[in-house]
């Protein structure tokens, strides 16, 4: 009964339910890690420095809709088939995801002080991929000689030539937290985010596995072509990002409901 009083009581007073549409912004700091082609790696090279803005809009106390934008380096020191590699580059992500608190929260309540939460949505990162012959050469099975003399002069030609070029790598985040009131308008998370790719750049061997096969069968037709591992759902790029937030209330609602907490 005391519910449904407080519930007609906003209806009335307020023109609204904007009370319950609430918006954060917050920064973000923390380490990034590398997860994919590259084995053996040297702890210490593949944790890096990140750092992060998001804006949070909130729908009501448990569900929320969240943009941001993260920096900074990816790289790792190790092995691929045993032969040793690096890489080490400069990556922005912009996300969108949707924050779903485990418990009621509203930054400034004494009584919805803290919950866990999930994340989940959909990214973009942009960084750099290197693709050098040179380097590769004693890396990967389709620059070694043996390959090279059976696949045609214009694939040759292309597996010999260098190039750098910006990559525009879609991502699927998924991550978990925990995060609690400092005060009246700020709040501290700590939180991890793990990023699946949809390509295999991020550590400068794009599909190392691949090789290029020429066949002929029973009836003297040949087939030739590149025999893939990887494509745009199976590679196994993936980032890590350990952190924790501050973040600030700047809006409550145009018209704050006082008995918001109780029914929200």
């Amino acid at each position: 009964m005391k519910r449904f009083f407080a519930i007609i009581f906003c209806t009335l007073t307020l023109s609204s339910v904007s009370a319950q549409n609430t918006a954060d912004i917050g920064l973000w700091g923390g380490i990034g890690s590398y997860i994919g082609d590259v084995t053996n790696i040297d702890k210490a090279s593949s944790l890096n420095p990140n750092v992060g803005l998001f804006f949070r809009y909130n729908f009501n106390s448990r569900v929320s809709l969240r943009t941001s934008a993260m920096l900074g380096t990816i790289g790792a020191t190790g092995e691929f088939e045993t032969e040793p590699w690096e890489f080490d580059k400069f990556m922005t992500d912009i996300s969108l995801m949707g924050e779903f608190n485990f418990f009621r929260y509203i930054i400034g309540s004494k009584r919805y002080s803290s919950t866990p939460y999930l994340l989940g949505g959909v990214g973009a990162s942009l960084y750099s991929y290197t693709y050098d012959p040179n380097r590769l050469s004693p890396v990967v099975y389709y620059l070694n000689p043996g390959q090279l003399a059976g696949v045609p002069a214009n694939v040759r030609g292309e597996l010999l030539t260098g190039q750098d070029e910006a990559v525009v790598a879609l991502n699927i985040p998924v991550g978990f937290g925990f995060k609690f009131n400092v005060g009246g308008r700020l709040s501290v998370g700590i939180e991890a985010i793990l990023r699946k790719y949809f390509n295999d750049k991020i550590d400068d061997l794009d599909d190392p596995r691949k090789y290029y096969s020429t066949t002929t069968n029973l009836a003297g037709e040949t087939t030739e072509g590149w025999v893939n591992y990887n494509d745009f759902l199976h590679n196994n790029d993936f980032t890590l990002h350990l952190g924790v937030h501050l973040t600030y209330r700047f809006y409550r609602g145009s018209n704050e409901c006082p008995v918001y907490e109780n029914i929200n």
